[in-house]
């Protein structure tokens, strides 16, 4: 994946029947697809045209969907909403039940806001969420059980931006077994959802 980016949001969906993942998609957007409001491509998607996503929501939403050779028992969650359609990816995990990962990685010298986010939620909907952002000013917040991989000390560290950064959440993927930067190499199928009205 590529590291030139201001912001940069994906999700990991820990399922291995990639067939399956589309035709849950098809069924949550059935509506939207029946009408002709939407379209699902079938395609090699190239992640790294989806960083630095839009912000707001008056866009029409796209996302993208690929598995990799490298991890064959995932699904990677691309879009071009800032917040990563999270919603969408939740709503993905409920017909699903999987584990899902949602990471927000942020170049903190190109914008003025930056956000870090690491997401983890189990196939029983069980959540952990940890964020670092700044708004008028740093703020850090964490919700949900720790995770047997996570380093508590980080979060005791005076300076909020060494609380949670783009170092920590590739190391947290890292002890889960994803390297960030091979998410989108090897791509062996893959699929781009295009809303085209509303």
């Amino acid at each position: 994946m590529t590291t030139e980016f201001s912001y940069l949001t994906f999700s990991v969906f820990e399922i291995s029947d990639f067939n399956l993942f589309i035709d849950t998609v098809k069924v949550i957007f059935k509506k939207q697809l029946i009408t002709g409001k939407a379209e699902i491509y079938s395609e090699i998607p190239n992640p790294n045209g989806w960083v630095n996503p839009q912000s707001g929501g008056s866009h029409f939403p796209k996302f993208s969907c690929w598995q990799n050779k490298i991890y064959p028992d995932k699904v990677f969650f691309i879009s071009n909403y800032e917040d990563g359609l999270s919603n969408v990816c939740r709503i993905i995990q409920k017909h699903l039940r999987c584990n899902i990962i949602t990471c927000a990685l942020s170049n903190e010298t190109e914008t003025d806001n930056p956000f870090f986010k690491f997401y983890f939620s189990n196939s029983n909907l069980e959540e952990r969420l940890i964020q670092a952002y700044k708004e008028d000013r740093w703020i850090f917040y964490e919700e949900g059980k720790p995770l047997s991989f996570e380093n508590l000390d980080y979060y005791k560290r005076r300076r909020i931006t060494d609380r949670l950064n783009n170092n920590i959440i590739k190391e947290y993927m890292i002890r889960l077994g994803i390297d960030i930067n091979t998410i989108d190499a090897q791509i062996k199928a893959g699929i781009v959802y295009v809303r085209k009205k509303w």
